[in-house]
């Protein structure tokens, strides 16, 4: 069966790039696009050289890569993804990639850190490998919930050589921890060499972990808004406070429009009732419905108990402290719906694993653009 093909027409439609941005692209990665039939003005283009030339827009126009960037960045996706696999590259077994989910909220205070610390316990309760990266740079409490006093976080990888093993802290049930420390903002001058150095350190982290969950800031600021679009998954946490669920649907609008195929679930904390829970879900995903064009991924609800603030205060995972409270058993449910690909796995995009560590490094630096 034919492949459907497409005219340089359609493709500019469907990517958004002008046609000469489109033909200095074949110019420039023709050994990774595979033209071997595109001879003359007319020729045409299949899915995957579609799928290419909007990585190549992400890479440019969304990250800021030069050429020989974006060259070296397909060269390491080629690996892993057979669309890229160009003539000049040998067949190559796909890995299991690390699954990236960003957990995140519009307003503060609705217990976001306490959500990715349980469900991290929850997930390795269910046999996954699970790491978090703290990436609420510069106010980096993780480890305070999990109850681990890191030695080292990224700023003495990047400042003092150190190497991302002794950076990493492993805490309960093996969860794997890199802290983003403190005044990770003065990082801002760091060399090519070291902005590698940092890179092909986390790289390794993919080959060990089955899931990656970031722990991002909250509210809508570029940082958080980096995290959440380039995860595979985005977890949305809310509350029934009415300014909360305000904020939420912001930074649900604003996600849609950075990335339309993105996949956001939302998930109601401390909530009094299941009737509470699903009546703030019901309003928002009413709203996303009709103003946004999405339906939003219904992950369920957490009780409001005292469970949680006795385990938070004693620096211990609510899972593993008072395991039969109702809110423990609300998050577990919420561990066996993120894994059900059924309701909340997204099939639109690769593995992001590569995507968030270049989000990282362009953080570190200071980067305007990505």
């Amino acid at each position: 069966m034919l492949k459907q093909r497409f005219s340089i027409r359609q493709v500019v439609e469907m990517t958004g790039l002008e046609e000469s941005e489109i033909r200095f692209y074949e110019k420039a990665f023709g050994e990774f696009l595979q033209f071997t039939r595109m001879a003359g003005p007319d020729r045409d283009f299949t899915p995957d050289q579609i799928d290419i030339l909007k990585r190549i827009k992400e890479l440019t126009h969304k990250r800021g890569f030069g050429i020989e960037e974006v060259r070296r960045e397909l060269k390491n996706i080629s690996r892993s993804v057979p669309s890229l696999r160009g003539p000049g590259f040998p067949p190559a077994k796909t890995p299991d990639l690390a699954r990236v989910i960003a957990v995140t909220s519009g307003k503060g205070g609705v217990g976001k850190t306490t959500v990715t610390v349980n469900l991290a316990v929850a997930l390795a309760q269910r046999g996954k490998r699970v790491a978090i990266f703290d990436a609420d740079l510069g106010l980096a409490n993780v480890h305070i919930l999990m109850g681990v006093r890191p030695r080292f976080n990224l700023m003495h990888v990047i400042q003092d050589g150190f190497s991302l093993s002794d950076a990493l802290v492993e805490g309960p049930l093996g969860i794997k921890l890199i802290s983003g420390g403190q005044g990770v903002r003065e990082l801002a001058n760091l060399t090519d060499e070291q902005r590698r150095n940092v890179l092909r350190q986390m790289d390794k982290l993919e080959r060990e972990v089955d899931i990656l969950l970031v722990d991002t800031g909250a509210g809508i600021s570029e940082n958080v808004l980096r995290f959440a679009t380039f995860a595979d998954e985005v977890i949305v946490v809310t509350t029934s406070n009415v300014a909360a669920t305000v904020d939420a649907y912001s930074i649900i609008k604003i996600l849609r429009e950075m990335d339309p195929q993105g996949k956001i679930g939302l998930l109601c904390n401390m909530a009094k009732s299941m009737y509470h829970a699903k009546n703030v879900f019901n309003r928002l995903d009413t709203a996303a419905r009709k103003y946004l064009d999405y339906a939003l991924g219904d992950l369920g609800y957490i009780v409001e108990d005292e469970y949680v603030l006795t385990a938070n205060q004693a620096r211990k995972p609510l899972l593993l402290s008072f395991p039969h409270a109702p809110s423990a058993r609300c998050i577990l449910q919420v561990a066996d719906t993120v894994l059900n690909a059924k309701v909340f796995k997204n099939a639109e995009k690769q593995s992001s694993f590569q995507d968030i560590m270049g989000a990282l490094k362009r953080t570190l630096v200071g980067a305007a653009a990505l």
